[in-house]
């Protein structure tokens, strides 16, 4: 599939992760901005009695980017897929930072629901990135 200005189409699988991502993202994004305690007390278990009010503001400020990016998952689906590649770039390299925040720059004392989540999230957004690379090679050679 060829788009008018020569842009190679994403394949559906591309375009269905980038919807899933947004989807997620808009979801999660939205516990943390708008639940009370922004989720982190009844689904991560984590402890607010020392410093709530920081600890708050920082969970409603990556609710806030998480929106915002689950936004531009879906601008991008509906009006530029030809950016499909490079977001699933962007999801990955987020993920691989997010795991090294998990798991070596400050584990939690407990264990949110995105921990293992990002694991695997990293693992099918590398397959399905090296899918298109290899996809957009191989129209690119014939």
């Amino acid at each position: 599939m060829e788009r008018a200005t020569g842009e190679r189409q994403p394949s559906r699988v591309a375009i269905c992760a980038i919807v899933l991502l947004g989807v997620v993202n808009l979801g999660r994004g939205s516990i943390h901005l708008f639940a009370p305690h922004g989720g982190l007390t009844d689904i991560a278990g984590i402890d607010l009695s020392q410093g709530g009010d920081a600890i708050l503001f920082f969970i409603d400020a990556v609710g806030v980017g998480q929106i915002t990016l689950g936004l531009l998952d879906l601008f991008v689906v509906l009006r530029r897929r030809d950016k499909v590649l490079p977001l699933l770039l962007i999801h990955w390299v987020g993920m691989a930072l997010t795991i090294f925040l998990f798991f070596v720059q400050r584990p939690l004392p407990v264990t949110p629901p995105g921990q293992y989540g990002a694991v695997g999230s990293i693992i099918i957004l590398g397959i399905i990135a090296i899918r298109e690379l290899l996809l957009r090679k191989r129209r690119e050679q014939g």
